[in-house]
């Protein structure tokens, strides 16, 4: 008689928590889905911002060094332009 009791309460117990293990579990994937959402949106930004704080340091650089060569070329120019004039000169 007992044992026909506690069987009963076991199965009836075990039905109420096989439903709430049903919910826990929805429960925790969702949280767990959403999180790794976020995280993921996370990671996204923050490796936007580095490529775009790396793309704009190369920018920069290349246009440092551009013009570092615009002006080497421009005294190059200018020099050839003197050693020029002054074979004309020297010639006349």
């Amino acid at each position: 008689m007992i044992e026909i009791k506690l069987k009963l309460a076991s199965e009836t117990y075990g039905l109420k928590e096989r439903g709430k293990m049903g919910y826990v579990l929805r429960v925790r994937m969702a949280s767990f889905f959403s999180g790794a959402a976020i995280a993921s949106f996370a990671g996204f930004y923050i490796l936007h911002r580095d490529y775009k704080i790396a793309h704009e340091s190369f920018a920069n650089q290349m246009k440092n060094l551009h013009e570092s060569l615009d002006s080497r070329i421009s005294a190059l120019e200018k020099l050839r332009q003197t050693e020029n004039s002054k074979q004309v000169e020297a010639s006349e």
